[in-house]
């Protein structure tokens, strides 16, 4: 089984037609500064990680935890997984 991180940058790159081997992307981009993801995309992304694993992402997590790069994002699923 894929771990979170993996499943979510899989996601990233198919659903946004990344190319995996784009130098400007990696876990550590800011994905909205450069312009892999809109905010639609951040509402897509949001309900693609509450329907995979069973969460929910709230708008004070939004608010309250960066969610901006593959590795933050991963963190705050990674907490709602622990509970």
């Amino acid at each position: 089984m894929e771990n979170v991180k993996d499943t979510l940058r899989n996601y990233i790159l198919e659903h946004f037609q990344i190319e995996a081997d784009d130098p400007d992307f990696g876990d550590d981009v800011h994905l909205f500064d450069y312009g892999f993801v809109d905010s639609l995309g951040a509402t897509e992304i949001v309900l693609f990680l509450e329907e995979t694993f069973h969460i929910q992402i709230t708008q004070k997590d939004i608010t309250l935890y960066p969610m901006n790069t593959i590795d933050e994002i991963t963190e705050v699923v990674e907490n709602k997984l622990k509970g």
